[in-house]
């Protein structure tokens, strides 16, 4: 029983998913890019580039208020210079803020 229930589960969640995944190469998305994501497509980017930093840091944990204050900082920069690559510009707010 729980075996049948447990492969209902997983059948339910694969129909879920998109029928075609794409691979996408992060290091390419430009500012410009990042303008024209619906806001869910914009928000898992947001949550794996925190995910993606903090990993780099060594940061386990996820500051609500800090990553609000960060999608705003990286919006106003993006607004700025649209031509930018996302991960240029977060790197930028990054220096920025460790001279400040």
């Amino acid at each position: 029983m729980f075996k049948t229930m447990a492969m209902a589960a997983a059948l339910l969640a694969l129909a879920a998913l998109p029928a075609k995944a794409e691979v996408i190469d992060l290091s390419t998305i430009k500012c410009s890019d990042l303008a024209k994501m619906s806001d869910d497509e914009g928000s898992y980017l947001m949550i794996w580039l925190h995910g993606y930093y903090g990993g780099k840091a060594g940061d386990t944990t996820m500051d609500t208020d800090s990553f609000a204050e960060s999608g705003k900082a990286i919006g106003e920069a993006c607004a700025q210079s649209p031509e930018l690559g996302l991960m240029t510009v977060i790197n930028q707010i990054e220096q920025d803020g460790e001279s400040q």
